[in-house]
């Protein structure tokens, strides 16, 4: 089942967004297996990431690498847990 999956890291800077990319090898051209689309936003408060998975199998063996990354570039803890939830559609143009 397609997930959407959200979540929010406080404080977090956009060179720090990059560098966890870099550091997980996610990057154009690179992306994770089973990744649909990807979104990262910086607020005011800090960094939304929203994620559309072909299942949320892949979304979990992206984030035992992504996580690591994410901690070794200063992330603090999420605001709160990810949100996931399964699509009902997802359409591509």
């Amino acid at each position: 089942m397609t997930v959407l999956a959200e979540v929010e890291f406080p404080g977090v800077t956009a060179l720090q967004y990059e560098e966890a990319n870099h550091r997980a090898g996610f990057g154009p051209g690179h992306p994770p297996a089973g990744l649909l689309a990807h979104a990262a936003v910086i607020t005011n408060d800090g960094l939304r990431i929203v994620n559309v998975w072909d299942s949320a199998e892949a979304l979990e063996a992206y984030l035992v690498i992504m996580m690591p990354a994410a901690k070794e570039s200063g992330f603090p803890e999420p605001s709160g847990p990810p949100r996931i939830s399964e699509l009902y559609n997802f359409l591509v143009p």
